[in-house]
């Protein structure tokens, strides 16, 4: 009996895992696809923005009021300061990592931006919140050497493309530590 709770734990584990990788292929080929019909990837991110933007205020506004809690009300200094750099650095990953789809392919574009992980632990080191240790310079060495190989005399290289998609990785570096950051802060709730 006691074997049960823990398998129904790790059943609704690996189903989270699974639709959270199928939904993620599914919005890469997805963004693949309309960026070859709509080449204007800076418009179609601003349109996500929005949209996320505004089912983000409906559903704060529909849990305030199902809770009975007052929303948590920041000063609009604390925003600029702190809470933006996060939203930039969002916009540009996902603006670059748009835009780069006019360039490389899928296949290219997935390899290099898992290399983000790569800025995440390298801006979490510089911001202090992650200690540097042997292993994890092993893993980020790891990483490198395998994008090396995978992008070393590609047939379907693209130097624009792949500088884009490099860039929208760094960038996502700096917008996980940031979120990070934040939200270790109590003020921000």
């Amino acid at each position: 009996m006691e074997c049960l709770p823990a398998f129904l734990n790790g059943l609704k584990s690996l189903l989270g895992i699974s639709l959270f990788y199928a939904f993620s292929m599914s919005l890469t080929f997805f963004n693949n696809n309309i960026i070859k019909a709509y080449p204007f990837p800076l418009s179609i991110t601003f349109c996500h923005l929005l949209m996320k933007f505004t089912l983000a205020c409906i559903a704060r506004s529909i849990i305030s009021l199902y809770r009975g809690e007052k929303r948590i009300e920041i000063p609009w200094c604390s925003y600029v300061r702190e809470v933006s750099p996060t939203g930039i650095a969002s916009a540009l990953d996902i603006g670059l990592s748009n835009w780069s789809f006019e360039f490389i392919t899928v296949s290219l574009y997935t390899m290099t931006k898992s290399t983000s992980i790569i800025f995440v632990l390298l801006f979490a080191i510089l911001l202090k919140l992650e200690k540097p240790t042997l292993s994890i310079l092993i893993v980020v060495l790891c990483i490198s050497g395998g994008l090396f190989l995978f992008t070393y005399q590609s047939t379907q290289f693209d130097l624009i493309g792949f500088i884009l998609v490099l860039s929208a990785s760094a960038v996502s570096g700096i917008r996980w530590t940031a979120a990070q950051k934040l939200t270790q802060k109590s003020k921000f709730g």
